[in-house]
């Protein structure tokens, strides 16, 4: 009794993930099961089952994925999902939306210096020191406002962007910046205190991200991320 009853449980988990709430065909998938910590919810939902809490987050633009008890429904948005600092809680399952890292095929960026190139953002080195490893881009001083662009193969449903700063100087570099695909601003990034790696919301549609600072700074990225659908 007890295999057939895991059983049941693992097919319903796997038949749920599957599952595509709305014509938009949003995905969830489970990212913890029994979790004791969760993500700071961004506000309750009535959802009776598992299903109907799926529901509101996809007509919800800024949930990111939602927790589950038994008839208890929590929705978080990204920055929560990606914030070290989950909150305790009873055992619940967290699911968020499903997503993949889109590839760029190309880019550009308004100058270079040092040979800090373009694709040096997307070689998939992480390495956050400038000189060590010669893996950040970076622009000079001329032609403000300073920009990076990445091109991918087609267009999509671009969902966030992840950005990892350089750490050894000038972090305060990406405090100011705005965030657009196909030129239209998804996300305006405006901080006091600089990131090393920080996670930004974006919900947009196509198939070029620009990377524009909003100040007279030189542009110096380390990697740059897209995911989507």
């Amino acid at each position: 009794m007890k295999s057939l009853t895991l059983t049941l449980w693992f097919y319903s988990v796997v038949l749920f993930c599957l599952y595509k709430p709305t014509s938009a065909g949003i995905v969830f998938t489970v990212n913890k099961m029994g979790s004791l910590s969760t993500p700071i919810e961004m506000g309750p939902a009535a959802g009776s089952d598992r299903l109907k809490c799926a529901k509101d987050c996809t007509t919800n633009p800024a949930c990111f994925g939602f927790t589950w008890l038994p008839s208890i429904c929590r929705l978080f948005n990204l920055s929560a999902f990606y914030d070290l600092a989950w909150e305790n809680s009873a055992a619940s399952d967290v699911y968020t939306r499903k997503v993949a890292k889109l590839n760029f095929i190309a880019c550009n960026q308004s100058s270079v210096l040092q040979d800090g190139v373009c694709e040096r953002a997307i070689d998939g080195n992480k390495i956050q020191q400038y000189h060590l490893g010669k893996t950040c881009m970076q622009t000079d001083s001329k032609g403000y406002p300073g920009w990076w662009e990445g091109q991918l193969s087609a267009a999509a449903e671009v969902s966030h962007v992840t950005i990892y700063n350089r750490v050894d100087c000038c972090s305060n570099r990406l405090n100011k910046l705005s965030l657009q695909v196909d030129g239209v601003e998804c996300h305006r990034v405006d901080l006091t205190v600089p990131f090393s790696k920080a996670t930004f919301n974006c919900n947009a549609f196509g198939s070029r991200l620009t990377v524009l600072s909003l100040v007279k700074h030189i542009i110096s990225m380390c990697e740059v991320e897209i995911y989507g659908i």
